[in-house]
């Protein structure tokens, strides 16, 4: 095990991925929902007011008039489900099962697949597509370009593609630093006695990581998470290459004008 954690206590390699299932680990996905449908908590969903208005917001960029809305990430069915109810056709996306079971109890009038939307397998399908939370910035590259590719081919001429992403600000001026805490009756990360050792690191402008390494009695657990940021320039030659145009960059999602002192920037892109 001391071989193990030395290899983990070490900076990771930009990009570098972990062997362990974040998004779907059983105890770790219960916290998640327990988040997501908590009004108060804008850790893992934002504020419930602030999904009302960036739903009124949203649809006023396309007519919603038996319009066809695939919302990839979709978690719990937080923002599917108030599509639906402004009378679009939605569909929900996402890999976590218990997310998936929960939006399915809660909402009878989407359409929800449990799929990771990087297998996004549709031709021609969408008038529009969401993916909210900044969940874009959290693949590495060689995933952002392969969902870029099957979301210019699910979406319709004309479709829109609106998704959210860190600026610079988020790590400009940040040091890597590392802490740890002990959870002697289980917590976040498990629901068994462990230690989690803690790690934010930065890279120049172009991301942040952050590694938890879990330690239990007779077992060693390491999660790599990234927060990739983006500027508009970035973004343009990003997306560019796969076809999109831009439409507009804004503030949040709710339609805020764009300003270079924010933290979150909002794209919406156009497949001519």
């Amino acid at each position: 095990m001391l071989s193990e954690l030395q290899e983990y206590i070490k900076r990771p390699v930009l990009y570098e991925r972990t062997i362990e299932k974040f998004w779907t680990d059983p105890h770790i996905s219960s916290r998640m929902l327990k988040s997501h449908l908590d009004p108060e908590n804008d850790g893992a969903s934002r504020p419930h007011d602030f999904m009302d208005r960036s739903v009124e917001w949203i649809i006023t960029l396309f007519d919603p008039h038996n319009a066809d809305l695939l919302d990839i990430g979709c978690g719990p069915g937080l923002y599917t489900k108030r599509f639906a109810g402004k009378g679009l056709n939605v569909t929900g996306m996402d890999f976590s099962d218990r997310s998936i079971a929960y939006a399915k109890a809660y909402d009878s009038k989407s359409n929800y697949l449990l799929m990771d939307y990087l297998e996004l397998d549709f031709d021609k399908a969408f008038d529009m597509i969401t993916l909210i939370s900044c969940d874009y910035g959290a693949l590495i590259p060689e995933e952002r370009y392969s969902l870029l590719r099957r979301v210019y081919r699910a979406l319709k001429p004309g479709g829109l593609f609106l998704f959210d992403v860190f600026t610079p600000l988020l790590v400009r001026g940040k040091k890597d630093s590392t802490t740890w805490k002990a959870q002697p009756d289980g917590g976040f990360w498990s629901p068994k006695t462990h230690i989690c050792l803690f790690g934010n690191y930065y890279y120049d402008e172009i991301a942040s990581g952050s590694r938890t390494v879990v330690i239990e009695e007779d077992s060693v657990r390491c999660y790599n998470l990234w927060d990739c940021c983006f500027t508009r320039r970035s973004l343009r030659e990003e997306t560019a290459p796969f076809g999109f145009v831009e439409s507009g960059f804004y503030g949040d999602v709710a339609g805020k004008p764009y300003s270079d002192d924010s933290e979150i920037m909002c794209a919406v892109l156009k497949k001519p």
